[in-house]
């Protein structure tokens, strides 16, 4: 197991430098040395690298593995592998921030990133909040509680875009609504990382009572688990992983709910391993399908096209080598 994570880290950096390099404006390997030890005479290339590709890089790499690590959490937690991280509707209560932001903020890059921020959050602790009052089997509510929130928001989002200007403000909204990465500065790759890395960080140390949880509620208070307080922390937790993604590169398809999925697929169902390796591959989806949105086109694709289409693919493959090895199993 320790040799295939040293095999993941060294695909992640290949990806991380292939990343600096793939582009409208290419830059070699050899380019990226002499950037990095002060050799590089040509100013414009020097300039691309470290004002646009490379906090780029840093951030899509650290969005990647924080919607990966939130999704596993999310299906570990709710024991359901169809669930992702906008199950509680993060992603709407995002989306709506942002579109108030771009229609009555002029789109005001500090604004949209806190109201979206903070839209995404606010629909969580309300499902939270709504789950409580209906009562009943606590995760069945919580996730019937988002559901519900989702669709609100989805038609507040609907009615702010039949309201925007169709020539101007409408063609911003959609573009944002897809997810890009095109606008990423290091002021953004500061703050977003300030974030989600000391959030990683916490819910590793809580990773075992996580791990716990997969039991169910009665194993893990018999084994001196406080569900509650976990479950609440590994769900704020994962929440605002995605939160903070969504803020700055708008609605990202798909990689919270494949990811997972092709970490079991690869490293088998050991928890506690499967948690970094999350990350770690939630990362290299999100590099590979960020290089495809900005190089297979002459003008860069809104990368949630991409990663729906991967996420689609790798699915239907995953169901179809699922079945087969079911029959093997059942000697079909």
């Amino acid at each position: 197991m320790k040799k295939k994570f040293w095999k993941i880290i060294v695909v992640w950096i290949g990806a991380l430098m292939l990343s600096c390099c793939v582009g409208r404006y290419h830059i070699s390997v050899a380019d990226v040395g002499s950037i990095l030890f002060g050799f590089a005479k040509d100013n414009m290339m020097v300039n691309v690298f470290c004002n646009i590709r490379l906090p780029r890089t840093f951030f899509v790499a650290v969005a990647g593995g924080a919607l990966g690590l939130s999704g596993f959490l999310y299906q570990g937690m709710f024991q359901n592998p169809l669930v992702s991280p906008d199950v509680l509707g993060v992603s709407s209560g995002c989306s709506v921030g942002a579109v108030s932001t771009i229609l009555f903020f002029g789109g005001n890059a500090v604004a949209l990133q806190f109201l979206s921020f903070g839209g995404g959050l606010l629909v969580v602790v309300c499902s939270a909040v709504l789950a409580k009052i209906m009562g009943g089997r606590k995760l069945y509510s919580l996730v019937l509680a988002g559901v519900i929130l989702g669709a609100f928001c989805n038609a507040v989002i609907m009615l702010l875009k039949y309201t925007a200007d169709p020539e101007r403000q409408l063609a911003v909204i959609e573009y944002w609504l897809m997810g890009s990465f095109h606008t990423v500065t290091w002021a953004e790759v500061k703050v977003t990382a300030g974030i989600i890395l000391p959030v990683c960080v916490l819910l590793f140390f809580l990773r075992w009572q996580l791990k716990v949880l997969t039991l169910g509620s009665e194993e893990a208070m018999s084994l001196g688990v406080s569900v509650r307080f976990v479950r609440m922390g590994g769900i704020f937790g994962a929440t605002v992983l995605t939160a903070a993604v969504v803020s700055v590169a708008g609605v990202i398809s798909w990689v919270g709910l494949i990811v997972p999925h092709m970490v079991r697929l690869l490293f088998g169902e050991r928890y506690e391993e499967n948690f970094v390796q999350s990350f770690f591959c939630g990362s290299i989806f999100m590099l590979l399908a960020d290089m495809l949105a900005r190089s297979i086109s002459a003008s860069e694709i809104p990368v949630s096209i991409l990663t729906s289409f991967l996420g689609a693919a790798f699915l239907l493959l995953f169901l179809f080598l699922t079945r087969r090895e079911r029959r093997w199993q059942h000697g079909d």
